[in-house]
């Protein structure tokens, strides 16, 4: 006996044998007493013994049915144990998950939200790469990843999760030999930090608005550096204007390290999206990883927000 319906009739003969009637068994299992009966001689055919003796106004086991009744139980014992088991299985997650994050936002707030996830679910096992040159993000094996600007490979699913703040910076010791601009066309006149990889900004334009103006500039760069928190440090140390993430600059403007330029003017927010394998068949860890960052990565951005001004 190996199919599952063996299984449900040994389940059944077990229940007859408890109730001490067909009929009775067949009102617990919510059974129509002809079914359970031909159940009942379709397990005594495999066995090849009758398992039940049948009176006019009693039923008892027969010597084969006390020893399959034995066995029975500790069948059935030991498969609601694996069901257990597996449920249990399903619950807790297992097994490893290699992610991407563009560089900037992976140090600082992704690699923080993976933290908390892999604490909750102990069986899983993570690692975060931060990339800021195009990935082919399938051939690279990655289960999912958090992405700036337009996919770089069409075998992935994109979806916004956040939108990313921006200021226009400098330090104050640049603005000592460079005066406070007070209108977009003053920054051609003060030198230019750039980003190597599109993700953030364009490393050679700025679009500037206010109210419904529109002001595009197009700065050549004293500097191009590959991350964020490079141009973060540069700016700092008086290289040159800059972009940031406001969650990364606000802490610096409040201490004066930093300044703004141009606050009456707003830079266009950035879309921060997470991406995946373009088909519906994802393992149970990355399913879940995907929805504990799209619920996670949006609150983290709003904390670092607020913890920056």
């Amino acid at each position: 006996m190996t199919s599952l319906s063996d299984l449900h009739y040994i389940r059944e003969f077990v229940q007859i044998a408890d109730s001490g009637s067909i009929s009775g068994a067949a009102k617990v299992l919510g059974m129509a007493q002809p079914t359970l009966s031909r159940h009942l001689a379709s397990l005594e055919a495999q066995i090849g013994a009758p398992l039940v003796r049948r009176d006019t106004h009693s039923m008892s086991l027969t010597d084969a049915g006390m020893i399959v009744l034995s066995d029975a139980r500790e069948l059935l014992t030991l498969a609601d144990r694996m069901g257990s088991r597996l449920r249990s299985e399903r619950r807790a997650l297992r097994g490893h998950l290699r992610m991407v994050s563009v560089v900037d936002v992976g140090q600082w707030i992704v690699s923080r939200v993976l933290s908390r996830f892999q604490k909750l679910h102990l069986g899983v096992s993570t690692e975060l790469h931060l990339i800021n040159r195009p990935t082919k993000f399938i051939k690279e094996g990655f289960d999912c990843g958090i992405m700036v600007g337009a996919p770089t490979d069409r075998r992935v699913t994109l979806r916004k999760i956040a939108q990313i703040h921006r200021r226009l910076v400098a330090a104050p010791s640049l603005l000592k030999y460079h005066s406070l601009p007070t209108r977009p066309d003053d920054l051609y006149r003060m030198p230019w930090l750039g980003i190597l990889q599109p993700h953030f900004y364009s490393r050679d334009r700025v679009e500037l608005e206010r109210s419904r103006q529109v002001k595009k500039l197009k700065l050549s760069p004293v500097m191009l550096l590959d991350t964020v928190t490079a141009l973060r440090e540069a700016a700092i140390e008086g290289a040159g204007f800059t972009i940031l993430p406001e969650w990364m600059a606000g802490r610096d403007i409040t201490a004066g390290r930093l300044v703004q330029l141009l606050p009456d003017w707003h830079l266009a927010p950035i879309d921060l999206q997470i991406a995946h394998a373009a088909h519906e068949h994802l393992p149970q860890r990355v399913k879940s990883l995907i929805e504990y960052l799209e619920q996670e990565l949006p609150l983290e951005i709003h904390r670092l927000d607020l913890n920056e001004r």
